[in-house]
């Protein structure tokens, strides 16, 4: 016993010294990736404001630790959560707690090196020493007024929030819960990088967030299963064949999202060759191609025939991908460190530069349906969940399964008119022009979602994919407990989806709120999302073919509907009869030559919202109408077949009832 115990810290010491040389290593890789990129320290003009070299090099390397900090919490809440043996009734298993608990204290760590990271970020963006930046009277003025350093106020409060909710969870539900705020706060600093000043903002902004989830999901989930083979705590081979679909869809996000986020930066091929910021990118390319040689080999040769005595196997060539993706990431905050070589792009006028792209011409029916401004997020997720719909039903005809084309149809449908309102010529001309921008809010909140509904997702899914064994949860089991779960239940309730789809209008548009939205692209994604989840939520209660916690009867769907009509209507009566422009802080900045009058645009906005409120609604109005005349079909049927089986038992028992009182009233 003597010598277990002895035995047992030395070997926990290399493990710890190991990772420390790693950490510096990985610093070392960051150095030299900043002197190659331009983006190491340089001794300013006299005149000009210098941080000091402690700042320019302290801040890169402070945020390649807040990126391996929060790596490991998203790693060991996805371990937790997803690739640990589950417990009974959602509860995660004895290793799953503990992955609970390092994800919480490594979240903690995440919160602090987060806070630090500001206070350098907010002395490189002023051109303050570090001593100057720490002053609390600078802090309390300027933090909160750059986008960089109230990024990373929110990512520190997300994450101590996160660390405190892991440390008492004990679930599989609240770990996932963690897990995607922990996803969320990893995001955040990605929206002010570098790319949100260039001419192909949306692109830069949405491949960089992508990158960096699919790289945190992919490097986290992988240090946390070579952590757990080292410690040989729970059977890696199931974990280890879970993480390997994971580590596929996150190795073509990252792949994709890194093209993409290398288009937005480089003018020219020629770049790649000539600058270092592209020499950069091409060794990391091919860091990328080895990650996915390594992947693969693992997945055919290792995972499939894991064995107790082939876990260290795993192991090391678990730690060598590690040590490729942490190069890699090292790399990456090189990158993110650095201006690059692209040069912005030169508009005419200011509101020309504030949109990022030239004035459209004046609007033609053509340039309206038929134009094209790629949005890559809206886009990209479009494609996706039609592939998804069209494998889902594939997998049902496989089986022998009968699902009705109207649902795919109608789904197909949903996805254009979504990808028309964002990346067609009415995208564009939305930004500009109150009346078109009703227009595209008007579709896309209150046509596309009712096709959506109409094609039944959920009830594809449940009926598409497979149970899981066991006490673990699989997508099927997942989507079971989301739709059954309080969240869902709160979504649903026809007091908050009438607050949301409906009073949510008058306080976006008779409020500052419409304006400031306008005013940046994240915005107007949060804009464009909140019009599309609204309505789909709505029409998923009104409509509801897809399960929810509690259905609705059909008068009262109807009456909601009706409800939101009046108020839809009121609101669109209170903008016609406006005499101030809306949103004139934005529409006023950004209007080109062929709007002439502000107000008339908003009173044309107002004319848009009536018109076409009344179309959707009809078209709502005659399914609930079918639904209902089916229901009573169906329940006149189902009393039909029982009155066979029973011989009308229930009729003449009625019947003997009424006969009964007849009798008593007789002899009274």
């Amino acid at each position: 016993m003597a010598v277990r115990t002895s035995a047992t810290p030395a070997t926990r010491v290399p493990v710890g010294l190991l990772a420390m040389a790693l950490v510096i290593a990985l610093i070392s890789v960051l150095a030299v990736g900043l002197v190659v990129t331009g983006g190491s320290y340089q001794a300013p003009a006299l005149g000009l404001p210098d941080p000091g070299p402690l700042v320019i090099w302290g801040s890169p390397i402070l945020r390649l630790l807040t990126d391996l900090a929060a790596i490991a919490t998203i790693g060991w809440l996805l371990a937790a959560c997803v690739l640990d043996p589950a417990g009974k009734n959602g509860v995660v298993s004895p290793a799953g707690r503990k992955d609970l608990i390092r994800a919480g204290f490594a979240s903690f760590i995440w919160a602090g090196l987060a806070l630090v990271q500001m206070v350098f970020a907010l002395a490189n963006v002023l051109g303050l020493s570090l001593v100057e930046a720490l002053n609390p009277q600078v802090i309390a003025t300027y933090a909160n007024e750059v986008p960089a350093t109230r990024a990373l106020i929110v990512v520190s409060i997300l994450a101590i929030v996160v660390a405190i909710g892991s440390l008492l969870s004990s679930t599989t539900g609240a770990g996932m819960g963690w897990l995607v705020t922990a996803l969320l706060a990893s995001a955040l600093p990605a929206l002010g990088g570098h790319g949100a000043g260039l001419g192909d903002h949306a692109m830069a902004l949405t491949s960089g967030v992508a990158h960096v989830l699919g790289a945190y999901l992919w490097v986290g989930g992988l240090f946390a299963l070579a952590l757990h083979a080292v410690r040989r705590d729970m059977p890696i081979q199931r974990a280890a064949g879970k993480f390997s679909s994971i580590a596929l869809i996150a190795f073509v996000l990252v792949a994709v999202s890194g093209v993409a986020n290398a288009y937005t930066r480089l003018d020219t091929i020629n770049q790649l060759f000539s600058t270092g910021y592209g020499q950069v990118i091409l060794f990391k390319l091919f860091l990328l191609v080895t990650l996915g040689v390594i992947a693969w080999l693992m997945r055919q040769r290792v995972i499939n025939s894991i064995t107790a005595s082939r876990v260290s196997v795993f192991a090391r060539i678990a730690a060598l991908e590690l040590i490729t993706m942490g190069v890699a990431i090292a790399l990456g905050v090189a990158l993110a460190s650095t201006a690059p070589p692209r040069i912005a792009t030169q508009f005419l006028s200011y509101g020309e530069s504030l949109l990022g792209f030239a004035y459209p011409p004046a609007p033609t029916i053509s340039s309206v349906i038929f134009g094209f401004q790629l949005d890559p997020l809206f886009f990209s997720g479009c494609v996706i969940a039609a592939v998804l719909y069209i494998v889902g039903v594939v997998r049902m005809r496989s089986r022998g399964h009968h699902w009705p084309w109207g649902r795919t149809i109608s789904w197909m449908l949903g996805l254009i008119i979504v990808i028309w309102c964002t990346n067609a010529g009415i995208s564009q001309y939305a930004q500009v022009s109150v009346g078109l921008h009703m227009l595209q809010h008007m579709t896309l909140t209150m046509l596309a979602p009712i096709l959506l509904v109409l094609g039944a997702p959920a009830t594809l899914a449940l009926r598409a994919l497979r149970p899981s064994h066991g006490h673990e949860r699989g997508p099927r089991e997942w989507l079971v407990w989301f739709l059954h779960s309080w969240i869902t239940r709160i979504l649903t309730n026809p007091f908050y989806v009438f607050l949301v789809y409906v009073l949510g209008l008058y306080g976006l548009y008779l409020t500052p709120a419409f304006g400031w939205l306008m005013g940046s692209h994240i915005g107007h994604i949060v804009m464009q999302t909140h019009f599309l989840l609204s309505g789909y939520l709505f029409y998923w209660v009104v409509i509801g073919i897809d399960p929810r916690p509690r259905p609705l009867s059909y008068w009262a769907r109807l009456l909601l509907l009706l409800l939101a009509l009046a108020v839809h209507g009121f609101f669109a009566v209170i903008l016609m009869m406006s005499s101030v422009p809306l949103a004139e802080e934005w529409y006023g900045v950004v209007r080109p030559p062929w709007i002439p009058d502000l107000l008339q645009d908003s009173l044309n906005g107002g004319q848009v919202a009536w018109a076409l409120s009344e179309i959707p609604t009809l078209i709502v109005m005659i399914v609930i109408s079918i639904q209902w005349a089916r229901s009573d079909e169906r329940e006149a049927k189902r009393n039909d077949r029982q009155a066979d089986r029973d011989g009308n038992s229930e009729l003449n028992a009625y019947n003997e009832h009424l006969a009964r009182l007849a009798e008593r009233d007789q002899r009274r």
